[in-house]
């Protein structure tokens, strides 16, 4: 782990939905205290429980954010690539972290701290409405993640997460599209909270199916109608 001052321009930020139409100097206040820190494969930046001091961009790489359930298994919740902010609730409320996170691949962050924030906050009320907003999205994700998780069978969950997969992070091949997260079986169970047998089986009659296509580790969804019929589907 290493962590020193940004050397990045404003733009970088300042195009993120968190800081859309802020001040330029408020900007440039909140880029001069933000730091880099570099993470390696593997690398924790927090555990459920940490107390909560910064907001986190993603420059590179990927990070897993991940709970542990009752029996003591590892849940992921989502996967936040180049571009995403994360860590935006303990920083605001100052209390411990709800959720660990874990680098996936060597990554460089961004790391904004609370105080700069809130010296942020007290200069341009833009920034707080567009927080507000954040908070909203987030509250939106959580309800239907809740949903898919207490509400759906497996395969009805597993259809949805390779969607919103290809609605945010795909490219459109002859095959068909392209998911460009680089995700092992392992890290879709837990991010579906199925078994690896469960989902290798699913995933092997949906290959079967022409539903998507699987080779070294990168799925392409051939037959998007019908993935998303099984989305929808109580099967």
């Amino acid at each position: 782990m290493s962590e020193k001052p940004t050397e990045l321009e404003l733009p970088r930020l300042d195009k993120l939905d968190i800081f859309r139409n802020v001040a330029p100097e408020v900007m440039e206040h909140v880029i001069r205290q933000a730091r880099r820190r570099a993470l390696q494969k593997g690398e924790l930046l927090f555990n459920v429980g940490d107390a909560a001091d910064a907001l986190y961009v993603i420059a590179s790489g990927r990070i897993r954010i991940w709970t542990v359930s009752a029996a003591g298994v590892e849940v992921t919740l989502n996967v936040q690539v180049a571009g995403a902010i994360f860590g935006e609730i303990g920083m605001l409320d100052g209390g411990a972290r709800t959720a660990g996170a874990s680098a996936m691949s060597p990554t460089e962050l961004i790391t904004i701290s609370r105080n700069s924030f809130f010296g942020a906050l007290d200069r341009d009320s833009q920034l707080a409405r567009n927080v507000t907003a954040l908070l909203c999205q987030r509250l939106r994700w959580t309800a239907a993640r809740m949903e898919d998780a207490v509400l759906r069978p497996a395969p009805q969950r597993l259809a949805r997460l390779l969607g919103h997969l290809v609605q945010d992070h795909s490219r459109r091949t002859p095959r068909g599209q392209e998911i460009t997260i680089k995700l092992t079986q392992g890290e879709l169970a837990q991010w579906t909270a199925m078994s690896r047998e469960s989902l290798n089986k699913l995933l092997n009659r949906w290959i079967d199916e022409g539903v998507v296509w699987q080779e070294k580790g990168v799925l392409t969804i051939c037959k998007l109608d019908q993935l998303e019929d099984l989305a929808e589907s109580d099967e």
